[in-house]
C-alpha cells in the first residue's frame, strides 16, 4: 500500500489540456461556414482543457 502513488498513471491532465488548446485554436479555420458547429467544436475544446486543468492542477491540493 505504500507505492499506491507509483501505480497510478499521471501525464493525463497535460495532454488533455494540449488537446482542448489545438481544437480551440484550430477549429474556428475549419468551420468558417457554419458558427453553430464552430462555437460548439470551441466550447468542446474549452471543456476537454479545463477538465485536464482539474485533473492535473486542482485535485492535487485537495489530496
Amino acid at each position: 500500500m505504500a507505492h499506491n502513488e507509483h501505480n497510478r498513471p499521471k501525464g493525463n491532465g497535460i495532454v488533455m489540456i494540449a488537446i482542448g488548446i489545438l481544437i480551440f485554436i484550430f477549429a474556428p479555420n475549419y468551420f468558417k461556414n457554419d458558427l453553430v458547429g464552430g462555437v460548439a467544436i470551441m466550447a468542446f475544446g474549452f471543456a476537454i482543457g479545463g477538465f485536464g486543468f482539474y485533473t492535473s492542477f486542482l485535485k492535487k491540493k485537495n489530496r
